[in-house]
C-alpha cells in the first residue's frame, strides 16, 4: 500500500523498469513498445475533467498509434440529461501532437477551427476552443499540480504501463460557453495521463469524482481489472484530501443490467476496511461501440452524481460524505 514520496527521473534505468507507486510524476516515462509495429502497440492519453457546482466539462486526447481519438463534452448540471459533445477520429494520428510526459511538453489537437492544447508549466495550462454541437467552449484554464498517484506497473505480459492520476485539483482562469463565463471559483479538476504498452485485449472498470465538501477539496480515483496486484486489488486506487494523496484498498464494482441509466455500486472488497461505500446514479453517457475485427472498442462512460462515503485508513481523517458530487464511471473492453 506504500506510495513512495519521491519518483525516479526516468521509468527505465539501464535494462530495468523502476516499478512502483510514487507521489510525484516520473519526469521521463521512457516506455517504448518492442518489436514490429511498435508505434501501434504504444497507447497514450491525456484525460482531464473540471467540475463546478453548475457545470462538468471533460476531454480526452488519445493516441492509439494507428489513429487519434479526441472527445470533449459539457454538462450543465441544471439540465444534466443534455450533453454538448465534440468527437473526432483521425487515421494515423494526424492533427495530434503528444507530450513525452505529464509534466513536460505539450499535447495539442487541431481540427480546423477546433483547438485543444495542454502544456505543463508549474501546472497544466489549457487552451480550449471547441465547437460542441450548437455551443462553443473556449478559454484559458490553469490546473494546479498536487500530490500524484504515479504508478509504473508490470502488466501480465511483463511490459510496462505508466499512469499519472490526480483528483481534487485547484482550477483558475476563464472558461466560456459561447459568451457566458463558467464560474470557476469552486472548480476542481481530475487528471489521467497514461503511457502504456497495453495488453492486446484490455478491460477495465473505473470511477472518478472531485468536488468540495465544505472547505475541503476531495478527489477519488478507483479502478479494477487493469492494474490489479496478485490479490486482485488495483494499485491506482487513491483518495485526495486538500491535495494530499492516500492509498485505498481494492474495490468491487457492481454494474446494473443497464449501466447507462441504472445506479452502480462501488464498495471496498475487504469488509473490515470499508473505506468505500458509493452509489453512482447516471444522468447520461458518452459511449463508443466499434468492431472492425482486428480493432474493437466497447466503451461506456456514464456521468452523474455520487452518494455515500469515502475514507482512507491511512489518512487519519473520518469518513467523508460525497453526496451530490459529480463524476464519471466507466466500463471498457477493447482490442487495440
Amino acid at each position: 500500500m506504500t506510495i513512495l514520496p519521491t519518483a525516479p527521473d526516468c521509468a527505465k534505468h539501464g535494462d530495468s523498469y523502476l516499478f512502483g507507486r510514487y507521489k510525484e510524476a516520473i519526469h521521463t516515462p521512457n516506455i517504448d513498445a518492442p518489436g514490429l509495429l511498435s508505434r501501434w502497440k504504444l497507447k497514450r492519453w491525456h484525460y482531464q475533467s473540471i467540475a463546478t457546482p453548475q457545470h462538468f466539462f471533460a476531454f480526452a486526447l488519445v493516441d492509439l498509434g494507428y489513429a487519434a481519438k479526441v472527445f470533449a463534452y459539457l454538462i450543465d448540471r441544471s439540465r444534466p440529461t443534455e450533453k454538448h459533445e465534440y468527437t473526432s477520429l483521425s487515421p494515423l494520428g494526424r492533427g495530434l501532437q503528444f507530450a513525452d510526459s505529464s509534466v513536460q511538453g505539450q499535447t495539442a489537437w487541431q481540427d480546423g477551427a477546433n483547438r485543444l492544447a495542454v502544456s505543463y508549466q508549474n501546472g497544466w495550462q489549457m487552451t480550449i476552443d471547441l465547437r460542441l454541437g450548437k455551443v462553443r467552449v473556449h478559454g484559458q484554464v490553469s490546473v494546479q499540480n498536487d500530490e500524484a498517484l504515479a504508478l509504473l506497473f508490470r502488466l501480465p505480459t511483463g511490459h510496462p504501463a505508466y499512469t499519472h492520476k490526480a483528483a481534487g485539483l485547484r482550477v483558475h482562469g476563464s472558461l466560456f460557453v459561447n459568451d457566458t463565463a463558467i464560474d470557476l471559483r469552486e472548480a476542481v479538476a481530475s487528471l489521467d495521463w497514461t503511457r502504456s504498452v497495453a495488453l492486446r485485449e484490455t478491460r477495465w472498470l473505473w470511477c472518478s469524482l472531485q468536488g468540495y465538501r465544505g472547505a475541503v477539496r476531495v478527489g477519488l480515483n478507483l479502478s479494477a481489472l487493469v492494474y490489479d496486484d496478485a490479490a486482485g486489488d488495483s494499485q491506482e486506487n487513491a483518495l485526495w484530501i486538500d491535495g494530499r494523496v492516500y492509498p485505498l484498498g481494492g474495490v468491487t464494482f457492481s454494474l446494473p443490467d443497464n449501466p447507462r441509466t441504472e445506479p452502480w455500486q462501488i464498495r471496498s472488497k475487504d469488509p473490515h476496511r470499508s473505506e468505500i461505500n458509493l452509489v453512482f446514479t447516471p444522468y447520461g453517457t458518452r459511449e463508443e461501440q466499434l468492431n472492425l475485427g482486428l480493432v474493437m472498442s466497447r466503451f461506456i462512460q456514464p456521468y452523474g452524481s455520487y452518494q455515500g462515503t469515502v475514507f482512507s485508513t491511512e489518512s487519519g481523517h473520518p469518513p467523508l460524505s460525497v453526496d451530490g458530487l459529480f463524476g464519471v464511471v466507466e466500463t471498457h473492453h477493447c482490442l487495440w
